[in-house]
């Protein structure tokens, strides 16, 4: 699941720095694979329902909701997401594609943001949980890191520059993931981002149980607003700077062997022409 998820967010990343052709055929697939969706959605048929699920930092699952809908919902809000990436990509011209390359802070933010809309919908069509547990910011951290590394080496900055906008990144998404969920809780919309049905939540350290007042000042701070904004964005610089040192040695490593084999080449040719006469 983690390399399906970093390949498609490596794509959308990289989107701007690949060659025109290449930009405008991945769009063209997108769109197809959004007409795919659109068929899939006219066969459906019936209801489904799903349990939506959430996790406090790293504790145990707890059910948040049993959503249902009809059996087509799920593949209209992906033809719905698909069309939509894929008539921007070819949409936008070269010059303008190359200038969005150059703010990769925001395009990984924008991706980001993307996800979690998309991870909503699909909660609340009732979406199996092999289609909601890839959309997550989560899975995200460290090919965002990697993203962020090659794009900063690119530009002549260093791990600091790395860090720096890996904690930006992270509070900024997960900021905006924290307001959903205190959006999502007072209104009760359901998802996994509503969190007003966990009221006995155990402790996954102390193993102790604790109990909050549905849609009270606590049970937001505490199972939405803290996690979000503390060790989540922790998360993200620790494990978007493993993406990034994991970018940096492949690419040294591959630099090393360019640079190594034109040195065995141009001593080849050295000793070729020293035999000469």
């Amino acid at each position: 699941m983690f390399a399906g998820v970093s390949a498609v967010a490596g794509a959308m990343l990289w989107w701007g720095r690949l060659p025109g052709p290449w930009r405008r055929a991945l769009a063209v697939l997108t769109s197809g694979l959004g007409v795919l969706f659109l068929v899939s959605a006219l066969r459906a048929e019936g209801h489904r329902e799903a349990a939506t699920t959430a996790v406090v930092i790293l504790g145990p699952a707890y059910v948040t909701e049993q959503a249902s809908a009809s059996a087509s919902l799920r593949y209209y809000v992906m033809t719905a997401v698909c069309l939509l990436l894929g008539t921007a990509g070819l949409a936008v011209s070269d010059d303008t594609a190359r200038r969005l390359a150059g703010r990769w802070m925001a395009n990984a933010i924008a991706l980001s943001l993307l996800v979690t809309a998309t991870r909503l919908c699909l909660e609340k069509a009732a979406a199996p949980t092999s289609w909601t547990r890839p959309m997550g910011v989560t899975w995200l951290a460290p090919i965002v890191g990697a993203y962020f590394a090659l794009n900063a080496k690119r530009e002549g900055r260093g791990l600091r520059t790395v860090a720096s906008s890996l904690l930006a990144y992270g509070l900024v998404v997960r900021g905006a993931v924290a307001l959903l969920a205190v959006v999502a809780t007072t209104l009760r919309l359901g998802s996994h981002y509503d969190v007003s049905n966990l009221v006995y939540i155990r402790n996954p350290m102390s193993g102790h149980w604790h109990e909050f007042l549905s849609g009270s000042f606590e049970q937001l701070f505490f199972l939405a607003v803290l996690p979000q904004l503390v060790f989540w964005p922790a998360y993200t610089v620790a494990m978007g700077f493993v993406g990034a040192l994991a970018a940096l040695l492949v690419t040294i490593s591959s630099e090393r062997g360019i640079h190594s084999r034109a040195s065995e080449v141009g001593g080849s040719a050295n000793a070729r022409g020293g035999v000469l006469p």
